[in-house]
């Protein structure tokens, strides 16, 4: 009788340990699971993040490329201006989002006067305003132009060179005219005047250069 319950208490005891052997397993593997799953949704968590990151930078990217291609093209539309018929007429495209203000007509046979610059043009009476280009038809032949800046030239204030817009030759001159007044500027000849072109600051130089590409001149 003895012998059969130290059999039987044997068997319990074995099958404990292994009722607590699986448990242990069991709360093992269920840990192992929770840690698992929560590293997995932190890591999508953080793949989700940084995808909607780059979503949107894609599109902050995107709309400032739409943006930039906007406003070139805007900056890129032009139209025609023309001068007049008795002073040579002289043409050229400038930007559509320039405005032009004509300060003298040349009818009271004076030089002829125009100012461009983006949006609206300065005071044209103001001694600091600062347009994106000028166009003067002098009555002075290009010789007697050209005299007044001789004594700079030498003096190497003022350099000067020869040049060539659209088939049309002209002398071109650069340096400082003012305080913080910098060229360049163009000088062509038509009839007994000369047409001078210039411009205040070295940000408008690009369209400077893109206008004087598309000079026409009619004697």
């Amino acid at each position: 009788m003895m012998t059969r319950d130290k059999s039987e208490r044997g068997s319990v005891n074995g099958w404990m340990v292994g009722t607590i052997g699986c448990l242990i397993l069991f709360l093992i593997a269920g840990s192992l699971a929770i840690w698992a799953y929560m590293q997995y949704s932190r890591e999508k968590s953080d793949v989700n993040s940084k995808v909607a990151i780059e979503v949107a930078k894609g599109k902050s990217e995107q709309a400032a490329l739409d943006q930039k291609n906007f406003s070139d093209y805007v900056k890129n539309q032009r139209i025609e201006f023309v001068g007049p018929t008795e002073y040579g007429r002289v043409s050229f495209m400038y930007p559509k989002i320039w405005s032009v203000y004509v300060a003298n007509d040349g009818s009271d046979r004076g030089d002829y006067k125009a100012y461009f610059h983006p949006v609206s043009v300065p005071s044209t009476t103001n001694k600091n305003s600062r347009f994106a280009l000028r166009l003067e038809i002098i009555n002075k032949n290009m010789d007697t132009v050209l005299n007044d800046y001789q004594s700079r030239l030498k003096k190497g204030e003022l350099t000067s060179s020869s040049t060539e817009f659209n088939g049309i030759s002209a002398t071109r001159i650069d340096g400082t005219f003012e305080k913080e007044l910098r060229g360049p500027m163009v000088l062509m000849k038509v009839r007994d005047k000369t047409i001078r072109f210039s411009t205040d600051a070295d940000t408008f130089k690009p369209d400077f250069q893109t206008i004087l590409s598309t000079v026409k001149i009619s004697e």
